[in-house]
C-alpha cells in the first residue's frame, strides 16, 4: 500500500529549531526524524511514498532523493503555503491510490501499528482505517467513538465534560481517495482534516479504529524531542557499541549502553554513561562528562571538564567548560569557557515557554535552553531555563540572558554598568602563606 507522507509545517511551534531546515530534518542518533519513520514503514512492508515538502523542502528531496538508498521508492509533491494537513494532503491527489496510509514525517512510532491497520484493513471492509489509544487529558487530542466495531463520532479537541469517550486519534491513517470530495466541502481550517473524516462518517461510511498501546510521539514543541530520543535510544542502543577507528584513552570511563560512532577520541578522566549516543569524528576533552540519555552530534568537541546531561547536540559544536543540561543545541554553535545552561527553576515550578504568543507548559521542571543553529556565547554567559536563542545570534560575555533571543541578534552587556573607583584593598601575601601551610598540614 502508499503512503503520504506529511512534512510540509513551517515548524513555528519549535523555534528555533525549524528556522532553517524543515522539522523532520531534526537529527537523532545520526539520522533525521522522517528517515526513522520511512525505516519503520518499510520494516512493516511499505515501499511506496509520496513525501509532500514545503518550508525548506529542498532539503528533504536532496536527503532522501529517490529513495533508493534506503530501498523506497518516493515522489514528492508541494505546499506551497501551510494551510494544514487537508491542504497537503491535495497536494497529493493526482498521484494517490484508492487507499493510501498518511503519516506525518516528525511521528515516531512501531512498526506493529502499521501490520495491525493493514490486517483491519483487509478483514473490516472499511473505507477509512483509524488508530486509538485512551487518554486522560481528551480535551487535547482528536477523540472517537466506537460502536460495533465502527466509529460513528469523531470530535477534535472536545470542551471538558463533552468528550464522545477517552479513545484519543493516533496520527497514522489509513484513507480512502474519496476523502478528497469531502475536502471540498469543508472551509479551510487548522481542523479541517478531522472534519471531512467526521462529514465522512455522519454519511454512513464504514470507518473503523485500531486500539494501539505501543510508543507513538509527535514533534509538536521543542521538548517532545527529549521523549523521541529516549525511545530511540532505548530501542536501539541495547549494547554498548564503539565502532572502527575510536580512540578511548585507557583512564577513560565508558559505562553502559553508549553508542560511539568511528573516528572519535576520547581522552583521559573523561566519563562516558549510558544510555548515549556520540557521533563520527568527535572529540571528548579530559575531565568531561556525557550522560542520561545525551546525544551529540558528529564534529563535536567537547572540551575539558564539561558535562551534558540529558541533553541533544547538533553536528559541529564546540564547548570548553560548560555545563549542558536539559538543552538541545543546534548545529554549528559555540559556547565560550563558563556558559551555563540553567535547567531548574528557583520555585521548582515547571518550565514555561512563550510560543506563538502564549505561555505554554513543557510539562517538566527540568528544562534547560533550546538554541537555534550558528549560534555563539562569550565566558560566563548564562542560559535560564526554557529560553530560546534564534539562528545567528550571539550571547555575549557576563551576559544573564533571562528572554528569548532573536535571530540575527547580538546581545552584550552594558558598559554603563561597570563603575570604577580607587582600590583601598591591600592583598597580603602573609596570609597567602598562613593558608599554605594548612594545606601542606592537611595534605599530610
Amino acid at each position: 500500500m502508499q503512503t503520504v507522507i506529511l512534512a510540509g509545517g513551517t515548524g513555528k511551534r519549535v523555534f528555533p529549531l525549524a528556522v532553517n531546515k524543515p522539522k523532520p530534518m531534526f537529527k537523532i542518533l545520526g539520522k533525521p526524524l522522517i528517515q526513522h519513520v520511512v525505516e519503520t514503514l518499510k520494516k512493516a512492508g511499505l515501499k511506496d511514498f509520496i513525501v509532500v515538502i514545503g518550508h525548506n523542502g529542498e532539503q528533504i528531496r536532496e536527503y532522501l532523493a529517490d529513495g533508493s538508498k534506503l530501498g523506497v521508492n518516493i515522489d514528492y509533491t508541494v505546499q506551497k503555503e501551510a494551510l494544514g494537513m487537508a491542504n497537503a494532503l491535495e497536494t497529493a491527489k493526482g498521484l494517490a491510490e484508492e487507499n493510501f496510509f498518511v503519516v506525518n514525517a516528525d511521528d515516531i512510532f512501531e512498526s506493529s501499528l502499521i501490520k495491525e491497520m493493514i490486517k483491519q484493513f483487509k478483514e473490516g471492509s472499511a473505507d477509512i482505517v483509524l488508530s486509538c489509544k485512551p487518554v486522560e487529558e481528551t480535551w487535547k487530542f482528536g477523540i472517537i467513538r466506537v460502536e460495533d466495531d465502527k466509529v460513528v463520532d469523531f470530535v477534535e479537541k472536545p470542551p471538558r465534560g463533552q468528550e464522545p469517550s477517552d479513545l484519543a486519534v493516533v496520527g497514522v491513517y489509513i484513507m480512502t481517495k474519496r476523502i478528497f470530495d469531502y475536502y471540498k466541502r469543508i472551509p479551510v481550517s487548522d481542523h479541517q482534516y478531522e472534519d471531512a473524516i467526521q462529514k465522512f462518517i455522519r454519511d454512513k461510511n464504514v470507518v473503523r479504529a485500531v486500539s494501539y498501546d505501543g510508543f507513538f510521539a509527535g514533534y509538536k514543541y521543542p521538548w517532545d524531542l527529549f521523549t523521541i530520543n529516549k525511545h530511540l535510544m532505548d530501542t536501539r542502543i541495547k549494547k554498548q557499541t564503539i565502532e572502527d577507528d575510536v580512540e578511548i584513552s585507557g583512564r577513560t570511563q565508558v559505562e553502559g549502553n553508549v553508542w560511539i560512532r568511528r573516528g572519535t577520541r576520547i581522552l583521559e578522566g573523561a566519563c562516558i554513561r549510558g544510555p548515549c549516543y556520540i557521533g563520527a569524528n568527535s572529540f571528548i576533552g579530559n575531565n568531561s562528562l556525557v550522560w542520561n540519555y545525551s546525544s551529540i552530534g558528529n564534529n563535536c568537541v567537547v572540551g575539558f571538564s564539561t558535562e551534558i546531561k540529558h541533553s541533544l547536540i547538533g553536528d559541529d559544536c564546540w564547548f570548553h567548560i560548560n555545563y549542558i543540561g536539559d538543552s538541545i543545541i543546534s548545529d554549528n554553535c559555540l559556547f565560550g569557557a563558563g556558559t551555563i545552561t540553567a535547567n531548574f527553576r528557583f520555585d521548582e515550578k515547571n518550565v514555561k515557554l512563550r510560543i506563538e504568543g502564549k505561555e505554554v507548559d513543557s510539562g517538566t521542571d527540568k528544562l534547560g535552553a533550546i538554541v537555534g543553529d550558528n549560534c555563539k556565547t562569550g565566558i560566563n554567559a548564562c542560559l535560564a531555563p526554557g529560553v530560546k536563542i534564534g539562528p545567528h545570534s550571539i550571547v555575549g560575555p557576563n551576559v544573564d540572558l533571562q528572554n528569548d533571543l532573536k535571530p540575527g541578534k547580538i546581545i552584550f552587556v552594558d558598559k554603563k554598568s561597570y563603575v570604577v573607583t580607587e582600590n583601598r584593598i591591600t592583598i597580603s601575601s602573609e596570609k597567602k602563606r598562613q593558608l599554605m601551610k594548612r594545606l601542606m598540614k592537611y595534605e599530610k
